[in-house]
C-alpha cells in the first residue's frame, strides 16, 4: 500500500445566494466525466465542503502527488473544460476578474505532534 497525504484547499463562491446553490447543485450530480477523470488522476478521495460562500477541500492522494500538476488529466476533456468553465463563473473574482482558483494551505498545527 501507498503512502498518502492529505492536502487542503480554500476557495470561495460569489457571495449570492443563487450561485451558492448552483454550486451545491453541480456537486450532488456531477458530470460522471469529471468523477471518472478524478478516478484516473488518481484521486484517493475528495470532499468539499459550505460554509456560506467559503469552500474547503480535502484530497486524499498518494505522497508523490504534485497539486502543481492539477488535479485532472491533461490534455483536459471537453467536458472537464466545460466543468471548470462553469465553476469558474461561481467563484469569486480577482482584481484581474479572473475567477479565484484553488489555494492549498499549510499545515501550522496537529495534535499528533503531541499525543
Amino acid at each position: 500500500m501507498k503512502k498518502k497525504k492529505l492536502l487542503v484547499l480554500i476557495n470561495e463562491l460569489k457571495n449570492e445566494k443563487e450561485k451558492i446553490i448552483e454550486y451545491i447543485d453541480y456537486h450532488s450530480n456531477p458530470f460522471p466525466e469529471i468523477v471518472k477523470d478524478l478516478q484516473n488522476k488518481p484521486i484517493g478521495r475528495m470532499r468539499i465542503y459550505i460554509n456560506q460562500n467559503k469552500l474547503v477541500m480535502l484530497l486524499e492522494v498518494e505522497e508523490d502527488f504534485n497539486i502543481k500538476d492539477g488535479i485532472h488529466i491533461e490534455p483536459k476533456s471537453n467536458k472537464v473544460e466545460e466543468w471548470e468553465n462553469i465553476m469558474g463563473k461561481l467563484f469569486q473574482e480577482l482584481e484581474s476578474g479572473n475567477p479565484r482558483s484553488w489555494e492549498l494551505t499549510e499545515n501550522i498545527f496537529d495534535t499528533q505532534t503531541y499525543f
